[in-house]
């Protein structure tokens, strides 16, 4: 057993208070759009950057009026988008800041003549200094830090300053949260790192996390198999091809779409040997308000996706960083 194998809690809790710590900064920066005025917000994206959006996406959906558009870069870049206009917002993320196709995208706002919010890891690249508004960062604070203070602006979350006290609280528990939840990762990637194919389902706020962690992380740095299917969309095809000795991995969160993931399992109870449960309602997390689990399930997935993957690269003598064609050829 290779239990709590490169556990850090201390460099957790550090990249997570740094990120909380920009709070200020985009307050700053909503605030000033929301006061200029604006028409809509496209976040813009490829790859796992808007996964993240899908998230916001499904968190906003119940709670405001807010005009918000998820686009692929490419589909952005090729299609347009009559809704896009010099009064929109662009918002975009990048852990490099050199995206191709969001680069493009970018350019292609300042010409209309839109403003440009980017949070991006890497600073003195070219999104971080062809944005209007430049965000040191990215990741679900400042995702949620900034899109809900959209809501909140809009008159729709009024619930947007005890949400950050209780993100504040959520951060304390994330180390902990982490080695709750190693042994049950160690186990799954043990057990299932050299499976041909991999079936994962997801819902609401985390289809993001879902989709991305079986293309971002499996594929593209595991060179592992997957196929990942909404818990909405289980039911009118993938359902047909699960048999008793597949391999089926849930993500199950706490928002409104709950049921349709424990309508999925019920099912797959019944059919399968399989079936790996990642549940977030398993995990307790003291001093914050059970009103805010909903929004807060991808950071606790979060918890259970990074332990996961430590143990795959283990597991599999594959370090995450190698990559066979991505930024290794051109195309």
């Amino acid at each position: 057993m290779a239990t709590l194998l490169k556990y850090n809690p201390e460099r957790t809790l550090k990249w997570l208070k740094e990120s909380y710590e920009k709070k200020d900064t985009v307050i700053e920066i909503v605030d000033k759009v929301c006061k200029e005025g604006y028409s809509n917000i496209f976040f813009v994206g490829v790859g796992g950057t808007i996964t993240y959006a899908w998230g916001v996406e499904a968190i906003l959906k119940p709670i405001t009026s807010v005009k918000y558009y998820v686009e692929h870069a490419a589909d952005f870049n090729t299609l347009g988008n009559k809704k896009f206009t010099k009064d929109s917002i662009l918002v975009v993320c990048s852990a490099t800041g050199n995206t191709p196709e969001v680069v493009e995208s970018v350019k292609k706002a300042k010409e209309i003549g839109a403003r440009v919010i980017s949070m991006v890891d890497t600073p003195n690249t070219p999104l971080a200094e062809m944005a209007d508004y430049y965000v040191p960062g990215s990741g679900d604070i400042i995702f949620y830090t900034l899109f809900l203070r959209f809501a909140y602006n809009n008159g729709d979350y009024p619930e947007y300053d005890e949400m950050l006290k209780n993100l504040s609280n959520m951060i304390d528990l994330m180390p902990w949260l982490e080695k709750k939840a190693d042994e049950v990762c160690e186990a799954y990637a043990k057990e299932t790192r050299d499976d041909f194919l991999q079936y994962f389902i997801g819902s609401g706020n985390l289809w993001g996390p879902t989709y991305s962690y079986a293309m971002c992380i499996m594929e593209e740095m595991q060179w592992m198999r997957t196929k990942s299917v909404t818990a909405g969309d289980f039911f009118h095809g993938t359902l047909e091809v699960i048999g008793r000795d597949d391999k089926v991995v849930m993500f199950i969160g706490e928002d409104e779409t709950r049921s349709q993931c424990l309508r999925a399992k019920k099912f797959l109870d019944t059919i399968c040997d399989n079936v790996y449960v990642f549940d977030t309602a398993d995990y307790p997390t003291p001093n914050v308000d059970p009103k805010f689990r909903g929004i807060f399930s991808p950071m606790i997935m979060g918890c259970f996706t990074g332990r996961i993957m430590t143990y795959q690269e283990y597991y599999g003598k594959h370090p995450l960083k190698i990559r066979r064609y991505y930024r290794q050829l051109q195309y």
